[in-house]
């Protein structure tokens, strides 16, 4: 090992250096502290025998700056004393010394001394190698983790991307809010115009949180979206109106068992389609929260009594619609309970009857102004710490139809009158 003596004493320095050397050790000599301390900054030193006084720097000085300089390796440190007494003992290890040797020096003491701090050194080496190596693997792993959350973030705008961003389909007018609890999550949502008359919506929850749920969903989107073959509209005329949301869960229910691997996951949904023609609601419940339906006949909101089986937990499950009115003013409003897990100021979470009193206060409201007082009361766009599962919001709203056809068709009688009126001057002239 690389040694350095301190010690004023110049007898002292030699002896040591003479036992040193016959143990196989390389040696430099210093005269002080201040000495000593000048010397370890220009070499790697991993032993340090130092006499306790001394002038311009004793030896409890030096342990002391030693360990409070970063240096880059590890100083083994051992004061020669000639005192006694624990209290001096207790002096030196404050200070920072690893041990102790007694005046006069004994070399038999002092090889095992060195041993020992052969074996300690040894053991610095080695945690030193090893907090390299975790060093590096945490680099990668960083590296790894920014390419991971990179993915994630452009995971999340693509699967916003999917989501509807019309919100007017003739007299449908619908809102929506839509928050993972993480980048990307297992909620999501659809409507579109299936022809003139018909209407149809979904909202899914699939169990789960991350990338496997959101994969899921993202093929959901795609096994119900307009083209999809499950539709299968042409089997069904005017009078199966009612029938295509139960016969479409059947089949979704079918197809995860049968045709995609879904491993433990399944999903609770809302689907349904809105008959604008008759002003009927038609929608299956499979597992999804119970919804909300405001209608001009009643004079509050009510919450709709529904169960119905999760898709994808067993197989041939049959599902059973639910037909209401739904005539123009009616308000229909689905949520993932995603939402009811949200923590409310006086940290209790937020209950079904706590958000239809909010949503019946708000009965008189269009749409997207509901949607901003509920972000702002119940705090939808809180951090991701205190959100632990995903959020969906969609309201779906029927309106009458516009002025405007009634006005065109007021200017089209009035033409023909005009015209007619016009013809009985022409003859009366004639």
């Amino acid at each position: 090992m690389n040694i350095l003596v301190v010690d004023d004493a110049r007898d002292m320095q030699l002896i040591l250096r003479r036992i040193l050397t016959l143990m196989g050790h390389q040696v430099m000599l210093a005269d002080n502290g201040q000495a000593a301390w000048e010397l370890i900054q220009q070499h790697n030193f991993q032993v340090v025998i130092s006499d306790w006084v001394m002038p311009i720097m004793d030896g409890p000085t030096l342990c002391r700056t030693i360990r409070a300089t970063d240096l880059p390796h590890y100083v083994y440190i051992i004061l020669l004393t000639g005192m006694s007494g624990k209290q001096n003992l207790i002096q030196g290890m404050d200070a920072g010394a690893d041990d102790f040797a007694t005046k006069p020096i004994v070399r038999e003491e002092l090889e095992v001394r060195l041993r020992a701090a052969q074996r300690v050194l040894d053991l610095e080496h080695r945690l030193e190698d090893r907090n390299r190596s975790l060093e590096s693997a945490n680099q990668s792993l960083s590296a790894t983790q920014r390419l991971i959350q990179n993915d994630l973030e452009r995971a999340a705008i693509l699967q916003s991307g999917v989501l509807p961003s019309q919100k007017q389909f003739g007299r449908i007018k619908l809102d929506w809010f839509f928050q993972p609890a993480q980048y990307i999550g297992g909620d999501t949502f659809n409507y579109f115009p299936l022809n003139d008359d018909l209407f149809f919506f979904y909202s899914i929850d699939v169990s789960g949180h991350g990338i496997a749920s959101a994969l899921l969903s993202m093929c959901l989107q795609t096994l119900l979206s307009a083209t999809s073959e499950l539709h299968c509209l042409d089997e069904l005329g005017d009078t199966q109106i009612s029938t295509i949301p139960s016969r479409l869960a059947a089949r979704l229910n079918h197809h995860l068992h049968t045709r995609l691997d879904s491993g433990d996951h399944y999903l609770t949904m809302i689907m349904g389609v809105i008959d604008t023609k008759q002003e009927y609601l038609h929608f299956v419940q499979a597992g999804h929260p119970q919804p909300f339906l405001y209608t001009p006949g009643n004079d509050c909101l009510v919450q709709i009594d529904c169960t119905g089986f999760p898709i994808g937990l067993l197989p041939e499950v049959e599902y059973d619609t639910i037909s209401i009115p739904f005539p123009s003013g009616s308000r229909f409003v689905l949520y993932s309970d995603g939402l009811l897990e949200l923590p409310s100021p006086d940290n209790h979470v937020l209950t079904e009857a706590a958000l239809m009193n909010c949503l019946q206060a708000l009965d008189t409201q269009p749409a997207d102004q509901i949607i901003e007082r509920l972000r702002s009361k119940f705090g939808l766009d809180q951090a991701t710490a205190l959100r632990p599962d995903d959020i969906s919001l969609l309201i779906i709203e029927l309106h009458r139809p516009h002025r405007y056809r009634a006005n065109a068709l007021q200017n089209i009688q009035q033409g023909l009158n005009l015209e007619r009126l016009a013809e009985k001057i022409v003859h009366s002239h004639r």
